[in-house]
């Protein structure tokens, strides 16, 4: 009984190696939540930059304090800020509304 034991952790022991491995190969990415606001900092392969959901608003930041730097970018109300969150806004809605229509479409291709 005891060297069916042994048998099952010998197999399982390379398995773990080898997700060990794999994770070591990932992609790190960091993310910071810009506090009472929609926006994040995040950061990867050495370099960070500003989002709002799935659009970038920033340029890539490789300088040293580049979290930082990118935070206070955002957290800064600037013209150009707004009218880049109505933009986002208003293509979000637009998306929305294409979607809508499809399921409307769908809904009556039905009947």
């Amino acid at each position: 009984m005891k060297l069916m034991e042994d048998t099952k952790v010998k197999q399982l022991q390379p398995n773990a190696k080898k997700t060990n491995e794999e994770s070591l190969s990932e992609e790190l990415i960091k993310r910071k939540q810009i506090t009472d606001s929609p926006f994040e900092v995040i950061t990867r392969d050495g370099y960070s930059f500003g989002v709002m959901g799935n659009y970038r608003l920033t340029e890539q930041n490789y300088s040293k304090n580049q979290v930082k730097e990118v935070s206070e970018e955002l957290e800064k109300i600037t013209w150009n800020r707004v009218v880049q969150v109505i933009m986002i806004l208003d293509e979000i809605k637009d998306k929305l509304k294409k979607k809508e229509i499809v399921k409307t479409l769908d809904k009556t291709e039905k009947i």
